[in-house]
């Protein structure tokens, strides 16, 4: 088998064969089995150490719809004829097209990984590819189409050679991802961007959503006679309801911008972690009978990907610290009017995957192959079948509304009790946790407290924060999730911000504030000494107690009676601690039976 090293590479805008495999269709049988043969040829060609120049074995890598072939530094993938779980193979210009629309979306969210797309030629009876040659390697802009007088069969996407070990649904199993991992897997997730024809835009990611609707509905009867449970299909119905009613509200996330370039498929196995910080390969490219235009939708839509599939695994509070840290990110608070869709998002992403992985399991035993062992992530089918269900079921349950305030301590006592509170609070994927520390650097578009400029200690800059906090939390709160505000709400100000807010979402008597004090044992014991004689009363429980703050007392008797009063928590006591009294005061019901026994 020749490679030819130093051939010249001219564009080409067609794609040779001396037989078109288009019209599959009306293809014959014979032709059919001609064209399959020819791919089982492509991958042994791919698999064999000579086709590189190389004497190492090749590593090979499979998911349902790729394989992949590692060879000295790069990485081959090649595009199955026929994709695991797809009625129809694709054609030869299909794959083409596919791959190279990957390659060009590649280079945006990986442009260190994905290099260039080669096509594999049928020379006589013998098969021929150009390796990549390092001169290349800078010249990621260049036309991903080559050719020669040989005739096409197939194109492999070429790209760096990366660790699939360093996969984040790897990385995940072995260590789930703790607070700043999460914010990090948020960040992965794009805001919008003022786009040109917004409309066409919009009309397209419609389409893509019926499209959806009508794929999935034969699998959710199937799951319905299989359950005996009329509860999925009662679900589907709802948000096929809910779809119809949103799409004015669509329209107008896209006009003012909130649209932009999404990957599409934000799953973990999609994220490999790399020495500078995490990359996303293998955006969406197909799977729908209508593909986005220019691949511009709804931000909200990967972020429900990635948080669909974390819930999906058992990692809930994961879930929502990915959840908390994009909604606190956003500079425009009006980008929170995505949360009215996301349940929607997450109920077709996690039918999408069980659908995903009935059909492919059903493809594999049909010929006697095993399973991807990624695709059950260690698990069997139906755990991990039942798992994408109760997500779908999840995303679409309603609960109370709850508005939390956590003030008093350090910035770190309440972010450390918050955490632990948003994902245990409210309907899927939790309580919506806002920081005023997160809400500045948002504000001024910085990553640390170290990058802030002099004009970040005004008063008038805060000011502005707890406003744009206070609007988010509306807009959450208006779309049916609990909001947990934290930060310092010493003045008065900011307490009218949020009696305002309670009684404008109809929450003034559910408005929970909690103060967390810190100070010694003895003072504490000082303070419960002496509270009979302060304007406050004590609870039963010795945990926490109910107070007044100086700056409320010097407010009119009319204006404290707004204000539901601090709960006091000793910061002092483990977070465990205070995590079970303040769930204990939110709702009886989900205090625990024995303390210490939340982790």
């Amino acid at each position: 088998m020749s490679i030819p090293s130093s051939q010249r590479r001219k564009h080409s805008s067609a794609v040779g064969s001396p037989e078109s495999e288009g019209a599959l269709g009306k293809a014959a049988p014979a032709a059919m089995d001609r064209y399959a043969q020819m791919q089982e040829k492509v991958i042994s060609f791919l698999s064999n150490p000579a086709s590189y120049g190389l004497d190492a074995p090749v590593e090979r890598q499979e998911t349902p719809q790729f394989l992949f072939f590692m060879a000295g530094p790069y990485c081959y993938k090649l595009l199955r004829r026929n994709a695991l779980g797809r009625n129809e193979p694709f054609s030869l210009a299909q794959r083409h097209s596919l791959a190279a629309r990957e390659v060009s979306l590649g280079r945006s969210y990986a442009p260190e990984l994905y290099l260039d797309l080669i096509p594999i030629r049928e020379r006589g009876k013998t098969l021929t590819m150009q390796l990549p040659s390092m001169e290349r390697l800078d010249l990621v802009q260049d036309v991903i189409s080559h050719g020669d007088e040989s005739a096409i069969v197939d194109w492999v996407i070429v790209l760096h050679r990366y660790d699939f070990s360093k996969r984040y649904d790897h990385f995940a199993e072995l260590y789930q991802p703790n607070f700043a991992e999460c914010r990090e897997l948020a960040r992965l997730v794009p805001q919008g961007q003022l786009i040109d024809h917004a409309s066409q835009h919009v009309i397209s990611w419609l389409m893509l959503m019926n499209d959806m609707f009508d794929d999935l509905e034969p699998v959710v009867r199937k799951l319905a006679q299989k359950s005996k449970k009329n509860t999925l299909r009662a679900c589907f119905n709802r948000a096929q309801d809910q779809l119809d009613r949103m799409k004015d509200a669509i329209h107008r996330r896209a006009e003012k911008g909130l649209f932009g370039q999404i990957h599409g498929n934000l799953r973990l196995r999609n994220v490999v972690k790399l020495n500078d910080g995490l990359r996303m390969v293998n955006p969406k490219v197909n799977g729908s009978k209508s593909l986005m235009r220019d691949h511009i939708g709804d931000p909200f839509y990967d972020l429900a990907t990635l948080i669909g599939e974390l819930w999906s695994r058992g990692f809930s509070r994961q879930a929502n610290w990915v959840f908390s840290h994009y909604c606190n990110r956003l500079f425009d608070s009006h980008a929170l009017d995505g949360l009215q869709v996301l349940d929607l998002y997450i109920f077709l992403q996690a039918l999408a995957d069980a659908k995903n992985i009935k059909a492919t399991v059903n493809a594999r035993a049909s010929t006697g192959q095993s399973v991807p062992s990624g695709l059950l992530r260690g698990g069997t089918e139906e755990s991990v079948l039942q798992g994408h269900v109760k997500t779908a079921r999840d995303s679409l349950l309603q609960d109370e509304t709850r508005l939390i305030v956590i003030n008093g301590a350090n910035q770190s006592d309440r972010s450390n009790l918050a955490r632990l509170l948003a994902p245990m609070t409210g309907r899927m994927p939790g309580a919506l946790y806002l920081s005023a520390e997160q809400e500045c650097l948002a504000l001024y578009e910085v990553e640390t407290i170290a990058d802030l400029p002099l004009s970040a200690t005004r008063g008038s800059v805060w000011e502005l924060v707890y406003r744009r906090m206070t609007d988010k939390a509306r807009r959450a709160l208006g779309a049916g999730y609990s909001v947990i505000l934290e930060g310092n709400f010493d003045e008065p100000f900011h307490r009218h911000l949020l009696t305002d807010l309670a009684e404008d979402m109809g929450l003034s008597s559910s408005l929970v504030a909690f103060n967390l004090i810190k100070c010694r044992q003895e003072d504490m014991r000082r303070r419960e000494a002496l509270s009979a004689f302060l304007p406050s009363h004590m609870d039963g429980d010795k945990g926490y107690r109910l107070s007044i703050s100086a700056g409320d007392q010097a407010q009119p008797t009319q204006e404290r009676k707004r204000w539901p009063r601090w709960i006091e928590l000793d910061a002092t006591k483990p977070v465990s601690d205070q995590l079970s009294l303040a769930l204990g005061h939110i709702n009886a019901a989900l205090a625990p039976t024995e303390r210490k026994t939340l982790h």
